[in-house]
Protein backbone atom coordinates (compact mmCIF):
# COMPACT_ATOMS: atom_id res chain seq x y z
CA UNK A 1 0.00 0.00 0.00
CA UNK A 2 1.16 3.23 -0.74
CA UNK A 3 1.51 6.43 1.23
CA UNK A 4 -1.10 8.74 0.95
CA UNK A 5 -1.69 11.02 -2.24
CA UNK A 6 1.08 8.72 -3.77
CA UNK A 7 1.36 5.82 -6.28
CA UNK A 8 2.91 2.24 -5.87
CA UNK A 9 4.64 0.30 -3.95
CA UNK A 10 6.25 -0.76 -7.58
CA UNK A 11 9.11 -2.94 -8.03
CA UNK A 12 12.32 -0.69 -8.88
CA UNK A 13 12.98 -2.07 -12.30
CA UNK A 14 13.52 0.09 -15.36
CA UNK A 15 10.66 -1.88 -16.99
CA UNK A 16 8.17 -0.94 -14.73
CA UNK A 17 9.10 2.48 -14.42
CA UNK A 18 9.17 2.98 -18.11
CA UNK A 19 5.21 1.88 -18.15
CA UNK A 20 4.41 3.50 -14.52
CA UNK A 21 5.97 6.94 -14.65
CA UNK A 22 4.69 8.61 -17.69
CA UNK A 23 4.74 12.13 -17.44
CA UNK A 24 8.01 14.34 -17.94
CA UNK A 25 7.48 16.34 -15.04
CA UNK A 26 8.71 16.93 -11.69
CA UNK A 27 7.88 14.82 -8.78
CA UNK A 28 8.79 12.96 -5.77
CA UNK A 29 9.33 9.19 -4.56
CA UNK A 30 9.97 7.19 -1.99
CA UNK A 31 12.45 3.92 -2.17
CA UNK A 32 11.95 1.13 0.31
CA UNK A 33 11.09 -3.07 0.08
CA UNK A 34 7.91 -4.98 1.23
CA UNK A 35 6.98 -5.85 4.36
CA UNK A 36 4.19 -8.40 3.62
CA UNK A 37 1.22 -6.02 2.28
CA UNK A 38 3.58 -3.06 3.93
CA UNK A 39 5.78 -0.62 1.92
CA UNK A 40 8.95 0.42 4.16
CA UNK A 41 10.02 3.76 3.09
CA UNK A 42 14.25 3.89 3.46
CA UNK A 43 14.60 7.15 1.27
CA UNK A 44 13.05 10.20 -0.15
CA UNK A 45 13.63 12.16 -2.91
CA UNK A 46 12.71 14.19 -5.94
CA UNK A 47 13.36 14.94 -9.47
CA UNK A 48 12.92 18.62 -10.67
CA UNK A 49 12.38 18.48 -14.27
CA UNK A 50 11.75 14.44 -14.83
CA UNK A 51 10.81 11.89 -12.31
CA UNK A 52 10.92 8.78 -14.67
CA UNK A 53 14.85 9.60 -15.41
CA UNK A 54 15.55 10.04 -11.84
CA UNK A 55 14.02 7.11 -10.89
CA UNK A 56 16.08 4.90 -13.20
CA UNK A 57 19.50 5.98 -11.39
CA UNK A 58 18.21 4.15 -8.24
CA UNK A 59 17.64 0.94 -10.21
CA UNK A 60 20.01 -1.55 -8.18
CA UNK A 61 21.84 1.24 -5.58
CA UNK A 62 22.41 -0.14 -2.18
CA UNK A 63 20.56 0.76 0.63
CA UNK A 64 22.75 2.56 3.66
CA UNK A 65 21.79 0.02 6.17
CA UNK A 66 24.46 -2.43 5.31
CA UNK A 67 23.41 -6.19 5.58
CA UNK A 68 19.89 -5.78 6.49
CA UNK A 69 17.13 -3.93 7.02
CA UNK A 70 14.47 -4.67 10.14
CA UNK A 71 11.27 -3.11 10.16
CA UNK A 72 12.23 -1.38 13.18
CA UNK A 73 14.80 0.46 11.04
CA UNK A 74 11.73 1.91 8.72
CA UNK A 75 10.79 5.02 8.62
CA UNK A 76 7.12 4.07 7.68
CA UNK A 77 5.13 0.88 7.69
CA UNK A 78 4.73 -2.01 10.36
CA UNK A 79 6.57 -2.32 13.57
CA UNK A 80 6.24 -5.88 15.14
CA UNK A 81 5.71 -6.18 18.42
CA UNK A 82 5.21 -9.45 20.45
CA UNK A 83 7.17 -12.48 19.47
CA UNK A 84 9.57 -11.12 17.33
CA UNK A 85 12.81 -9.69 18.55
CA UNK A 86 12.95 -5.94 17.21
CA UNK A 87 16.89 -6.61 16.99
CA UNK A 88 16.23 -9.62 14.14
CA UNK A 89 16.31 -8.54 10.47
CA UNK A 90 12.61 -8.50 8.44
CA UNK A 91 14.36 -9.49 5.75
CA UNK A 92 18.29 -10.55 5.26
CA UNK A 93 18.85 -7.62 3.23
CA UNK A 94 16.86 -4.68 2.05
CA UNK A 95 15.26 -6.81 -1.25
CA UNK A 96 15.50 -9.89 -1.45
CA UNK A 97 17.27 -11.37 -3.96
CA UNK A 98 18.50 -7.37 -5.32
CA UNK A 99 21.70 -7.76 -3.01
CA UNK A 100 20.71 -4.78 -0.51
CA UNK A 101 19.55 -2.65 -3.34
CA UNK A 102 16.28 -0.80 -2.85
CA UNK A 103 13.27 -2.85 -4.27
CA UNK A 104 10.49 -0.45 -4.33
CA UNK A 105 9.58 3.11 -4.89
CA UNK A 106 6.05 4.93 -4.24
CA UNK A 107 5.84 8.22 -6.31
CA UNK A 108 3.86 12.01 -6.86
CA UNK A 109 3.60 13.93 -9.48
CA UNK A 110 4.39 17.71 -8.51
CA UNK A 111 3.49 20.76 -10.71
CA UNK A 112 6.58 22.60 -10.10
CA UNK A 113 10.40 21.59 -8.73
CA UNK A 114 9.63 24.40 -5.64
CA UNK A 115 6.01 21.87 -5.17
CA UNK A 116 8.41 19.04 -5.42
CA UNK A 117 11.00 20.58 -3.40
CA UNK A 118 7.78 21.09 -0.21
CA UNK A 119 6.49 17.46 -0.99
CA UNK A 120 10.17 16.16 0.09
CA UNK A 121 10.39 18.30 2.89
CA UNK A 122 7.50 17.54 3.89
CA UNK A 123 8.21 13.22 3.52
CA UNK A 124 11.52 13.99 4.92
CA UNK A 125 10.72 15.53 8.32
CA UNK A 126 7.23 13.07 8.54
CA UNK A 127 9.39 9.63 8.49
CA UNK A 128 12.26 10.92 10.83
CA UNK A 129 14.53 12.78 8.64
CA UNK A 130 17.95 11.69 9.12
CA UNK A 131 17.78 9.62 11.60
CA UNK A 132 14.60 7.87 10.25
CA UNK A 133 15.59 7.58 6.97
CA UNK A 134 19.05 6.61 5.11
CA UNK A 135 18.96 10.26 3.63
CA UNK A 136 22.42 11.76 4.83
CA UNK A 137 20.75 15.23 4.52
CA UNK A 138 17.86 17.75 4.86
CA UNK A 139 16.61 18.28 0.99
CA UNK A 140 18.04 21.14 -0.80
CA UNK A 141 15.99 23.44 -2.40
CA UNK A 142 16.11 23.85 -6.50
CA UNK A 143 19.00 25.23 -7.94
CA UNK A 144 19.08 29.05 -7.95
CA UNK A 145 16.08 28.62 -5.64
CA UNK A 146 15.89 30.55 -2.50
CA UNK A 147 12.89 28.29 -1.26
CA UNK A 148 12.77 27.39 2.50
CA UNK A 149 11.84 24.36 4.49
CA UNK A 150 7.86 24.49 4.62
CA UNK A 151 8.01 22.42 7.54
CA UNK A 152 10.57 24.69 9.93
CA UNK A 153 10.88 27.79 7.39
CA UNK A 154 14.80 27.21 7.41
CA UNK A 155 16.86 26.88 4.08
CA UNK A 156 18.61 24.00 4.41
CA UNK A 157 21.63 25.12 3.62
CA UNK A 158 21.43 26.80 6.94
CA UNK A 159 21.29 23.77 8.48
Amino acid sequence: MAPWGMRGALSLMHVTIDEMVLRTSPGTFQLGYMDGTTFMAFYVGRSDSDLNHCLHNWVGIPSRCKTYAPSTRAACGLRHRGLLSLDQPTLYRVGSRMDSAYSRFVFSYAPSSNAAFDNECRDYHDLGGRDGLDNEHHPLPPPGSLWHCVIHGLCPSNL
